[in-house]
């Protein structure tokens, strides 16, 4: 489960650097499309957080101590 968070951290990347491109470059500059891209980089960054936070939680929540023993 690891790679998810880092694939949907590339994602956000890559969707933010694209929302910059469209708002500094001239010859593409669409402000609209621009906050279209930022939005969308910004759902991808809560949603890498949210799946870091919930793989955190899962493997503190699993985590045994002792091995069962069986009698």
């Amino acid at each position: 489960m690891k790679e998810d968070v880092w694939l949907i951290a590339t994602v956000f990347v890559v969707w933010a650097v694209l929302s910059i491109m469209y708002f500094t470059i001239p010859m593409i500059y669409m402000p609209t499309t621009g906050r279209v891209w930022a939005l969308g980089a910004l759902l991808f960054l809560v949603l890498a957080v949210v799946v870091a936070i919930g793989e955190s939680r899962g493997r503190t929540k699993h985590h045994v101590n002792d091995p069962p023993t069986f009698s």
